[in-house]
This record gives C-alpha cells, structure tokens and sequence, in this order.
C-alpha cells in the first residue's frame, strides 16, 4: 500500500511512514521491526557486506524514533501516536483531540503530491476549500501563539468583503495604522489580499500602538519554498497605509510539512544540524510555522478561545477539519 523507505528516504518522511502505517493497520500500531523487514524485502542483496546493511537499517529505525520522540516532546498529550512501553512499535492513539486531529489534517497534506510514501491512488483530494481549512487552522495557531486576535485576511475571507473594506476592518480593531479609504490611482483593480493571509497580534495592556504584531503567509503545498511574506509585507505596509503602523511586524510562514533539512545523512548531530537549517529557513521566510508548530500553538488558541478571547477567527471550521481527517483515516484502514 505505502511505498517502503530506505536508507536515502529522510528520517521526517520515514517517521511519517510508521505514523501512516498505524493508522492502517487493523490494531492501530506498527512494530519498528516492520520497518526493517520491509526494508529488507526492498533490497537487492548481492555483494552486500551484511554487518553494513544491518548498521544501516539500526540507524533507520533510531533516527525516526529519534523523529516520533521530538514529535511527542513538541506537541505533548494531544500528540496521537505514542512509542509502546517496550519500546518496540508506534502506536495510534484514538479517541484523537482536536489538535491531534489539525496534525494528521498537516500529516496527510504533507503526502498529497507527494509519492515518496503515499501512492497517487490513495492520495487526498486537495481542493480549494481543503486548502482554505489549513489557513484557518494556521489563524487558530496565530492566535495561540501571540495570545491575542487573529484574522484570516487571506483570500477569500469568510465574510466575503473586498480589499480595502476588510483591511479597514481588520486595523480598526487592531488600533495601529490607517489604511487607505479608496483604492490608490495605479492600484490593481481586483486586489484579493497582497500575499497576506493572516494578521494577528497581542493587545497591549493600555490599548495604544506599539505592541506584538504577526503578518503570515498560509501554503499548503510543497511549494512554500519559493515564497516569502517579508516582500510582500514591505510592500503592503508601504502602499495600502496613509499611516504605517508603528507595531513591529514579525513575518511568518505557515505550512503543514515536516522539518526536512538537506545533508542529513552527512551530519552526525542532528539537532544541530536543525538549528542551522531554521536559521537557514527564518533569514528567509520570518517565524516558520511547520506541522509540531501549528499543532502545539493551536492548542494555545483553543485554550485562550475557552477562556473567553473572542477575536481568533475561524476556530469554527476545526469542525470540518476534524471530520476530514476521519473520513480519510477510514480510507486508509479499509485499503
């Protein structure tokens, strides 16, 4: 069903692969020794060394429990897998939170288009509104993670308003900034949102401008490295504003994958070896939001929601989110 990783498949996509796995499975849990075996029956054994092939299918097996580890750490109880108390298989944790759920709703994007694990057949459908879901996840998470109001600016924005109006809207409540009343004389004439998609920030303790202040870009697919929201925000700032605000933006890019840095069979310490790569990714793109992110500061948002914020937008839809992700968890079980 799933296509087997080796040796050169990074350690995020054959962790990915044990979490696919157990939901799958009819007992929902997947032994590490699976891994190996499939490995093995993938192979070709001629002129082999096998005390070699064995030290590479021991670091296969530790690097993505090594990977599933960090994950638990990052994300904590709503985390829906757990390693088993002998430490030998993956096991899927049900009934599944409503963050567990925004995980595995990144967990099966991240393998929509791509065929490294998840065969074209058994693939999601992703269309617009599925897309749509993952910002209002993200806006969820901005609001968790600065610990105030997030809009979902992106187009098109639930309430159906056009540019200007909704930009008004939005830095209204915000209290820092003036937009412009009427379009500029060289503007486009149909401006959807000026590459943002989500605005939130902290209110300061006395209401006045200069407080915490995220400006994020949402891509559900891979190419999310070929974006950035830093030009765009410069550019919305420096237009769209008769008076800039004097908050301090932090750019931000939302997307569902996994940390997958290059040179990681090179690099003998990992963690290290991430480190450099979110310095790497933050120079370029702001505050990166990957899928243990999104999970964990969502969670974040649902308890300030509980606890009476009214300003994070479209905590509703997580409803249909978590639906999704049952009906596709159903399909992968009767496959």
């Amino acid at each position: 069903m799933f296509a087997v990783p080796d040796e050169t498949t990074h350690r995020t996509k054959v962790a990915d692969w044990l979490e696919l796995k157990a939901i799958a499975s009819p007992d929902a849990r997947v032994a590490f020794g699976t891994l190996v075996s499939a490995t093995a029956l993938t192979e070709n054994k001629e002129n082999q060394d096998v005390a070699d092939d064995d030290a590479h299918k021991d670091d296969l097996v530790l690097s993505a429990q090594g990977e599933i580890a960090r994950r638990l750490k990052n994300i904590g109880d709503d985390y829906p897998f757990r390693i088993d108390d002998k430490g030998r298989a993956l096991e899927f944790r049900t009934p599944v939170s409503k963050v567990g759920s925004v995980y595995l709703f990144c967990l099966f994007l991240s393998h929509a288009f791509d065929r490294t694990i998840v065969p074209a057949s058994l693939a999601p459908e992703i269309t617009n509104r599925i897309r749509d879901l993952f910002q209002a996840c993200s806006t969820v998470a901005a609001g968790g993670y600065v610990q105030g109001p997030a809009v979902s600016f992106g187009f098109p924005r639930p309430d159906g308003a056009e540019f200007l109006k909704a930009l008004r809207r939005v830095y209204k409540l915000f209290g820092d900034g003036r937009p412009c009343k009427k379009p500029r004389k060289a503007s486009p004439p149909k401006v959807k949102d000026n590459g943002i998609d989500i605005i939130a920030w902290r209110p300061s303790i006395d209401n006045l401008p200069a407080k915490p202040y995220l400006i994020g870009q949402v891509a559900s697919g891979a190419d999310w490295v070929d974006k950035s929201v830093k030009s765009d925000r410069e550019q919305f700032h420096k237009y769209w504003f008769v008076e800039q605000p004097a908050s301090q933006p932090e750019d931000a890019m939302f997307m569902p994958f996994g940390l997958e840095p290059e040179n990681e069979k090179q690099e003998k310490d990992y963690e290290a070896l991430l480190k450099d790569h979110m310095q790497y990714v933050g120079h370029k793109f702001g505050n990166l939001f990957y899928r243990d992110r999104i999970a964990r500061h969502l969670a974040h948002g649902l308890q300030l929601i509980a606890d009476g914020e009214q300003g994070i937008e479209r905590h509703a839809d997580l409803a249909e989110v978590v639906e999704w992700v049952e009906e596709y968890t159903e399909r992968l079980k009767a496959a």
